[in-house]
């Protein structure tokens, strides 16, 4: 029973012997751990973060800002510089999200409210952005970066004088004229840019940015000017009726004068026949006696056309060929008198001393 007893001691001894050396071998193992060169103490991931965003690593600085937060959850340090990070990177919401929970954590930190104020200014939200810097110049009146943002914040609500009183609080005439016209240049209001920065030139002539920015904004306004004026100019050329586009002179001349080919039938033309009797007109013989004498000559009447009696016409129609068969012997020339002699046989030749009678 006793060697029992001493046997259940025994054991137990070892059990809690065991228990205690796995105890102190999790805390050696935790120790090498954090030791390892691959594991980061929170100070050391806090100060990686910092190098990431001074070269404006913002991805990798988050991962680092985010690792420190996991360790250290009530770090209002880290939130305020993930809600810088996040607004660089263009997320708005996880920006608003870690400002909000810095802000809890750290109520009164000026440059928290400001750094927030400026994020919410960038993102347009003008009215929030001047009350988080009311807050934040109440906690710190004679920060300077807190009363610019204020300005710029107020001015681009249009409120311009109120705007111009701040920045002349913390810089000279010159300069705070520069600056109300950078809002109206924001703004969209060219000329009234134009305004304040010659009243900055007219305070501080060797206020090059000022100068420079007068020069950039004429540049621009000389742009919109001209495209307004050619987008002016095609809108009345499209409002004009479109008118077809005439062809050339020339092209017209030769399309008018194309030779179109066109068949004709050509009627034949009937053969004649040899047989078919042609009309000649008898040439009409004068003799010389009745040459001799004179005729009076009669007084021009007008001349009318009379038509030719038919049997006339068909008495000098004659074969076209005649043999010399088909001619007689009996047959006389015709004779054809054109004068007042009466009708009288005459030889067709006379002798000459027959013309000397006469």
């Amino acid at each position: 029973m006793n060697n029992k007893g001493l046997s259940c001691s025994t054991v137990i001894l070892i059990i809690t012997m065991t228990f205690q050396g796995c105890t102190q071998l999790g805390t050696q193992v935790t120790r090498m751990k954090s030791s390892l060169p691959g594991q980061k103490k929170p100070e050391n991931l806090m100060a990686a973060a910092r190098t990431c965003e001074s070269k404006n690593e913002w991805m990798a600085a988050r991962e680092e800002y985010e690792k420190y937060l996991k360790k250290n959850p009530k770090s209002a340090k880290a939130c305020h510089r993930l809600g810088i990070v996040c607004s660089h990177l263009g997320d708005t919401v996880a920006a608003t999200r870690y400002f909000t929970q810095a802000r809890q954590l750290d109520p009164n930190n000026s440059e928290l409210l400001n750094d927030f104020g400026y994020a919410l200014y960038q993102r347009g939200q003008f009215e929030a952005a001047e009350k988080v810097f009311m807050t934040a110049l109440h906690n710190d009146s004679n920060n300077s970066r807190i009363i610019n943002n204020l300005a710029l914040a107020v001015g681009h609500q249009g409120r311009f004088k109120e705007s111009f009183s701040l920045f002349r609080n913390i810089m000279p005439p010159a300069e705070a004229h520069a600056n109300l016209a950078y809002i109206h240049t924001q703004r969209g209001e060219g000329d009234l840019a134009l305004q304040e920065y010659d009243l900055a030139l007219t305070d501080d002539p060797h206020l090059e940015r000022a100068g420079l920015a007068a020069a950039e904004l004429v540049e621009m306004k000389n742009l919109t000017l001209a495209r307004q004026e050619q987008e002016k100019t095609n809108v009345q050329l499209a409002a004009k009726p479109v008118v077809p586009e005439t062809q050339p002179e020339t092209e017209l001349k030769k399309q008018n004068t194309q030779v179109v080919s066109v068949e004709v039938p050509v009627q034949a033309v009937p053969k004649q026949s040899l047989n078919r009797t042609i009309p000649v007109v008898r040439e009409k013989l004068i003799s010389q006696t009745s040459m001799k004498k004179e005729v009076p000559l009669p007084t021009p009447q007008p001349a009318v056309s009379r038509p030719l009696p038919k049997q006339a016409e068909d008495a000098l129609e004659i074969s076209s060929f005649r043999t010399l068969d088909e001619l007689s012997l009996d047959e006389e020339p015709a004779i054809i008198r054109i004068s007042n002699e009466k009708t009288q046989e005459e030889p067709m030749f006379r002798a000459p001393q027959e013309f000397s009678d006469n």
